[in-house]
């Protein structure tokens, strides 16, 4: 260490005043500066990502909530359906597959799979919200399985979504 500080002390020993002066508001300025472009400005961002993570979230919320105070809404004016039986043996990965077909939803069913617990697994990458949900809402008494687990996230376009869905035979 000893060795470094003498070398830098030849070296502006070896300089006129006035580049030693100007070595030393360089160093001035470029500390500051370097500190706020390399430390304080990535802080900032980062927080501003987070914020904007956070607001996105919020939004996301707000319109799930949305979706499902609409799509009650339109439930509710459609009428009461007549209650049928619910099933108690589960159709299988077929049958979950043709009432996907008999809705139009097989196409947009990126995962449809077995799981080992007699289970199955759904994934969606971009479906509509309210095809999704009426599906759901017509197939809950008729399948045999009851919804153990789901996500959904807010896609590109209104009423668009991402969805997995973990389905398990009732008990």
């Amino acid at each position: 260490m000893s060795a470094l500080m003498d070398r830098l002390t030849g070296f502006l020993l070896g300089l006129s005043r006035r580049e030693r002066w100007l070595v030393a508001v360089l160093a001035l300025i470029a500390l500051p500066v370097g500190a706020v472009y390399g430390i304080a400005l990535p802080l900032a961002q980062s927080r501003d990502a987070a914020r904007a993570a956070v607001a996105e979230a919020r939004a996301t919320e707000l319109w799930v909530a949305d979706q499902a105070v609409q799509f009650a809404t339109l439930a509710r004016d459609a009428g009461q359906r007549p209650q049928v039986t619910r099933a108690t043996t589960p159709i299988g990965i077929s049958g979950i597959e043709a009432s996907l077909r008999d809705a139009g939803l097989r196409e947009a069913a990126a995962e449809l799979a077995n799981a080992a617990d007699g289970g199955i697994t759904l994934r969606f990458d971009a479906v509509r919200f309210t095809q999704l949900a009426e599906w759901l809402t017509a197939q809950n008494d008729t399948w045999g399985y009851d919804l153990a687990g789901f996500t959904f996230e807010r896609g590109a376009r209104t009423d668009v979504v991402a969805a997995d869905l973990r389905l398990v035979p009732l008990q």
